[in-house]
Formats: C-alpha cells, sequence, structure tokens
C-alpha cells in the first residue's frame, strides 16, 4: 500500500477495497462471458445434435408411409424434438428421396436434381462454410462442421451421419443431416453481455453504497474507541465504551474499558504515594531544619551560661577578697542552676517525644486549675496583675495528674510573663459530653499572625530581648504541646481583641493507658 493510500480513512479504504473487489469480478464475469461462453455454448449444442442424433437411429424407419416418407407418428416425434432443441432435422433414405423434412424446400426437384442436390448438401457441405469438418459421417463419429446460408446470410452448426437400419431384414443406409442456428448463439452471447453490462453497473452502484454503509459501520466503534484512547492520554477516565457485541472489537473496547479503569486506580495509588512521598520530603526537611535550629538553640542557651561560669571561675582563681568571692560563687551557682534546669527540660521533652509512659489517675481538671492559679497568685500583686476563674461542668478526667499540672504551669508562667502591668489574666475549664477544655487568657500584645503555630516548636520566640530578661529558654510551649498530644488532646493559641488566648482539651478517658499505672 502506497504512502499517499495510507494516510486515507480506513473507511474510505474498505470502500476502495470493497468497490475494487467487485469490479473485478464483474470483469471477470464480461471477460469470461465473452470468450467462454460461445464456446461452451457450441459445445452443448454439439452434444445436444448428438444425442439428437442417438434418438433418431432408435427409430423405427421401416413404418413409412405409401410414399416412403416417415409415418405421422414418427414425423411428429421429430417435428418435437425440432421445435424442443431448436433444430432443423433432414433424413434422406438410400436412394437419396427425403424421408424427413419439415421444411419441403427440396421436394419438387427430380430425381436427378435430388440426388446432385444431396451430393452437394452432404459431399459439399462443410467446404461451403470454409472450416473442415471433424468426424467421419458414422453413427459412432458424426461429421460435425459450420456452414454458412447465401441466401439468409444465416451461419449453422451441422451434423452428418450415415445411419445403417434393419428393414425387413436387409441393412438400409439413411443419411441424416441435424443443423442449428449458429446466430441464435452469437446473439444470446451479445444478449447475456449487454445484460451482464447494464447489471453490473446497477450491481457496483449498489454494492458501492452498500459498502459505504457498512465501512462506515464498521469503522464507528474503531473511532470511539480512538476517542477513548485520546481521553485516556489526556488523563480523562470518566467515559467508558459502551459494549455492544463480543467480536474483536467489542473485545478490544471492554480491554481499553480495563485499561482505563486500572490506569485511573494506579495512577491515583501513585498520585496519593507521590503526596504522602512530597508530605514525608517536606516533614524529614522540617526535621532536619528543626534538629539544626535545637543544635544552635541549645548551643547558644548553653553557651552565655558556661561563659559566665567560666569568667567567674576564673575570677575567683585570682584570689580575690571573701566580699566578691562570695558574689562569684552565687552567681555561678546561679547560672549552674539555668543549665541544669535546661538540661532537664532537654531531657524532660525528649521522654515525651519519644513516648513517655503516663500515671493515668482520675481528677478533676477544673480543681488543678484553680489550686495553680492560687498558688502564683502572689506574684501578681507586684504587677498589680488582674487573676479570674470559671469553670462549667463536671471536669473530672483521666490522665497523667504531674503531666498536665506542667502544662498549666507553663501556660501561667507563659501568661504572667506577657502581660502588662494592670492587666488580667483569666483561666476557664469546660466540660463537655466527651472531652474536658482549658484555657489561660492574658490580656496585652497579640502574637504575630506568621508565629502563631511556631511558637509551639523548641526554642521559638517571638520576642527574643522580653524572653531573655524574664530567663525564658522557649521550651515551655513545646513541652505543653507534647504532653497533650501525647494524652490524645489539641491545643491552640489565638488572638483575642485585647490580648491572647491559648486553650488545650483532653479526652475524659485517655486512649493511651497501655503499661501505665492506674490507681
Amino acid at each position: 500500500m502506497s504512502r499517499r493510500t495510507g494516510n486515507l480513512p480506513i473507511r474510505v479504504r474498505l470502500f476502495l477495497i470493497t468497490f475494487s473487489v467487485i469490479l473485478f469480478f464483474l470483469g471477470i464475469i464480461f471477460v469470461t462471458n465473452t470468450l467462454l461462453l460461445t464456446p461452451y455454448y457450441n459445445y452443448m449444442k454439439e452434444k445436444n445434435l448428438t444425442s439428437t442424433l442417438q434418438t433418431i437411429s432408435g427409430m423405427n424407419f421401416s413404418d413409412a408411409d405409401e410414399n416412403g416418407r416417415a409415418s405421422y407418428a414418427m414425423s411428429t416425434m421429430l417435428k418435437s424434438m425440432e421445435e424442443t432443441d431448436n433444430i432443423h432435422i433432414i433424413i434422406l433414405d438410400d436412394r437419396l428421396n427425403f424421408f424427413y423434412n419439415s421444411t419441403e424446400s427440396l421436394s419438387g426437384i427430380s430425381a436427378i436434381d435430388r440426388y446432385e442436390g444431396a451430393k452437394q448438401l452432404f459431399n459439399s457441405l462443410f467446404v461451403m462454410s470454409g472450416e473442415k469438418s471433424r468426424g467421419q459421417g458414422t453413427l459412432d463419429s458424426p461429421a460435425i462442421g459450420r456452414r454458412r446460408n447465401s441466401k439468409t446470410d444465416t451461419n449453422y452448426l451441422s451434423l452428418f451421419s450415415v445411419l445403417p437400419v434393419n428393414v425387413d431384414g436387409e441393412v438400409t443406409y439413411y443419411y441424416v443431416m441435424l443443423n442449428t442456428s449458429v446466430s441464435a448463439i452469437e446473439d444470446a452471447v451479445t444478449a447475456f453481455n449487454d445484460y451482464a453490462l447494464v447489471l453490473g453497473i446497477f450491481a457496483m452502484i449498489f454494492c458501492g453504497m452498500l459498502s459505504m454503509v457498512l465501512c462506515s459501520n464498521f469503522v464507528r466503534p474503531i473511532l470511539r474507541i480512538n476517542e477513548a484512547a485520546k481521553r485516556i492520554a489526556d488523563m480523562d477516565f470518566g467515559e467508558k465504551l459502551e459494549i455492544r457485541s463480543h467480536d474483536e472489537l467489542g473485545q478490544l473496547a471492554e480491554s481499553i474499558n480495563h485499561l482505563s479503569s486500572e490506569l485511573e486506580t494506579k495512577i491515583s495509588q501513585l498520585s496519593v504515594a507521590n503526596t504522602q512521598l512530597k508530605r514525608d520530603i517536606e516533614q524529614k526537611e522540617k526535621i532536619d531544619l528543626m534538629r539544626r535550629e535545637l543544635l544552635s538553640n541549645v548551643s547558644h542557651e548553653f553557651k552565655t551560661p558556661l561563659a559566665i561560669i567560666m569568667g567567674y571561675a576564673e575570677g575567683l582563681q585570682l584570689n580575690i577578697n571573701n566580699d566578691e568571692k562570695d558574689y562569684y560563687c552565687s552567681v555561678i551557682n546561679d547560672e549552674a542552676v539555668k543549665l541544669n534546669s535546661l538540661a532537664a527540660r532537654l531531657l524532660d521533652l525528649a521522654e515525651l517525644e519519644s513516648g513517655a509512659i503516663l500515671d493515668i489517675t482520675s481528677f478533676n481538671l477544673s480543681e488543678l486549675a484553680e489550686e495553680r492559679l492560687k498558688t502564683i497568685s502572689y506574684m501578681f500583686t507586684e504587677h498589680r496583675i488582674t487573676a479570674r476563674f470559671g469553670t462549667e461542668g463536671d471536669c473530672t478526667l483521666r490522665a497523667d495528674y504531674g503531666r498536665i499540672e506542667e502544662v498549666i504551669n507553663n501556660l501561667l508562667a507563659n501568661a504572667l510573663h506577657h502581660t502588662p502591668d494592670d492587666g488580667r489574666i483569666e483561666v476557664s475549664v469546660k466540660a463537655d459530653a466527651d472531652s474536658v477544655t482549658c484555657g489561660v487568657f492574658n490580656s496585652g500584645s497579640h502574637i504575630p499572625e506568621d508565629s502563631l503555630d511556631r511558637i509551639w516548636e523548641s526554642f521559638y520566640k517571638v520576642d527574643k530581648a522580653r524572653t531573655r530578661k524574664y530567663g525564658g529558654s522557649g521550651l515551655g510551649l513545646k513541652i505543653v504541646s507534647s504532653i497533650v498530644h501525647l494524652h490524645g488532646g489539641s491545643y491552640s493559641a489565638e488572638n483575642t481583641p485585647d490580648g491572647v488566648l491559648f486553650r488545650f482539651s483532653l479526652p475524659k478517658s485517655c486512649q493511651k493507658e497501655q503499661g501505665a499505672q492506674i490507681d
């Protein structure tokens, strides 16, 4: 197939192939009729003439009328054979008299003329036609050939045979000639070819239209499959092919639908895996960043106290007086206490993040929060801070009492350090059906919006100068988040119109009691 033909649509190529096949077979029929029909028709006519000769040889020639002609019964049979087979039968007896001739064309001539006519008719029959006859003129091998009637300008296929007949115990020879018109054969072939030509034209038109319809119907499922494949290539898996048959095209459509479903599932799984991988990478990067920041912050937090300790220790080595020695020792002791507290907090945080064992007990969170607020209330007087407390519902829960106390202490310490003079701190505890929520509010400046999510990270400080002023390490809120998370609770921080509200919620029954100590 040429490249130009290969670029044609399938339905056009199928139409051209179908139309070409139809045209080829019509041409074969026309050529076959032209070249082979006439010889075949002649063969059948020769066979028919030979069969007629065999039939005539079996007739009763002794049954003749008073004129020596064929009897009425025999003439009737011969006439019927002429009409049925479209042939002309001439039979002469041994004296060359007409035994049977339906046309009576030679009935009025004399015996001598009749002899000469028979001689001309039989001995020169095939010479006149210009064609050499086949056969010996006997019953077993009749002479068959063509001749032409110049008067009527008609061609004939003729058979001649000498027929030995037993008449009254003696063998008598009769001469038989059978003629059939060749023009009728040629006219039949011409008429058949003309009919085949007209029929072929109509057949080509009809078959061409039919092939176009069939090709379109055949190609239509392929076009639908092609459109479905394009949609799949564009990652559109929503539409499925309608399966209308179970042939090869139906099986292909079913395979396309299965491929679409499998691709949709696999791509969806890959998308989920890719999203999870991105999250894991982001989490890993975040953890690496937090690890670096933690190392940097720990180094920074340890650096200043260690530098102070080293400086004052060198001063002690210089043998300073007793008053200064006591001061130097107190400074070294204070810085050592800070380092010890920081180390303890780091160990505590590491324990929480590695999954500490909780000592689960039943207690009232409202009573714990109120008690812790009263404990540090003496610190509010110096800065004229107003403290308020409110509770609602049954706030009893099962949790680690010591850890939750640490959470409240850290939140109260954070509120105290960020509440301005003449400000206020409010603690509220509220219970619902499944959890207990504690809120710690302090009036004052807001936390920047971009820092609300980061304040729960280790060593993160919104105002580093102010944090250093009261000695904060930046681990308090991180410890709060770790303890609440370990209990299966939630935590948050939000800015209010006149301050900041920290809130944490705990389930009434902690879910992590496996391996815990329960009173």
